[in-house]
């Protein structure tokens, strides 16, 4: 007869054990990599990020000696650029300005698409095709799809507003709406554009695609960054003085000078 190891506990002092929380097993994602599927940091990864940076240097300094930085002349109210346009990152956000109220346009939007992207984890909640880019070929489809479909009708859109506001039918249609002529044009008729074209966009990939969460996730994600392009390229190469569209080629110079009275 053998006695038991270790310290016993006194008679009504017996350990206690406490359960913290229960996983679910479809929680716990368990990575099994072998050897021979890993690659060490250093020097694998970093030689290769410190080389792509080197070149990425290289090629800038240059661009910089071979190309002027377009910059402008000193400020001169004899002399004002027509139109004045923001910086490249922000001429998105300044076409939008040219078809709705400048608070939808500058604030609701953009605010509303941030929370929607901190929402899409929670929103899919999948772990099928963590990693892979697309997820999947259908997911691959569907991200070529939406890329033209955002590209064409923004494009479309534009065109369409362009041609509405120069032969009045927006300021007929304003006049004969009950409630004002902010509210139709400034706000209803973008406000149902954008929701009713994104609900479609959703719709169309679920019923030809058999879009799951994921990948209708990834749709809208595509056919936002879409959006984005177009409508920085239309600010910067197809406005010209007031704000009007031109030919990326026939695009008026951007400044008017006044001659000095006498």
């Amino acid at each position: 007869m053998t006695a038991p190891r270790g310290p016993q506990p006194f008679p009504g002092q017996e350990k206690r054990l406490r359960l913290l929380a229960f996983v679910r097993q479809d929680s716990v994602v368990r990575v099994d990599k072998r050897v021979e599927d890993t690659a060490m940091v250093w020097p694998h990864l970093l030689v290769i990020e410190f080389i792509a940076a080197m070149l990425w240097s290289i090629g800038l300094f240059a661009i910089s000696a071979a190309f002027n930085a377009p910059l402008q002349d000193h400020a001169n109210p004899d002399c004002t650029p027509n139109p004045s346009k923001a910086p490249w990152y922000l001429l998105n956000l300044q076409e939008l300005l040219l078809h709705m109220d400048k608070g939808l346009a500058g604030v609701v939007v953009p605010t509303i698409w941030l929370v929607f992207m901190a929402a899409i984890p929670y929103i899919d909640r999948s772990r099928e095709g963590v990693g892979i880019w697309f997820t999947s070929r259908n997911g691959l489809r569907i991200t070529i799809f939406a890329a033209f479909y955002a590209t064409l009708l923004t494009f479309s859109l534009i065109l369409v507003d362009a041609f509405l506001k120069a032969h009045g039918y927006i300021e007929f249609a304003s006049d004969h709406f009950p409630g004002g002529k902010q509210l139709l044009p400034n706000y209803l008729i973008p406000i149902a554009v954008m929701l009713g074209l994104s609900f479609l966009l959703v719709v169309i990939v679920k019923r030809l695609y058999g879009a799951n969460t994921r990948e209708w996730n990834i749709a809208v994600f595509t056919g936002f960054i879409s959006v984005y392009l177009v409508l920085t390229i239309v600010g910067t190469s197809f406005r010209g003085p007031g704000m009007d569209l031109f030919a990326p080629w026939a695009v008026p110079a951007t400044h008017q000078c006044f001659e000095p009275r006498t």
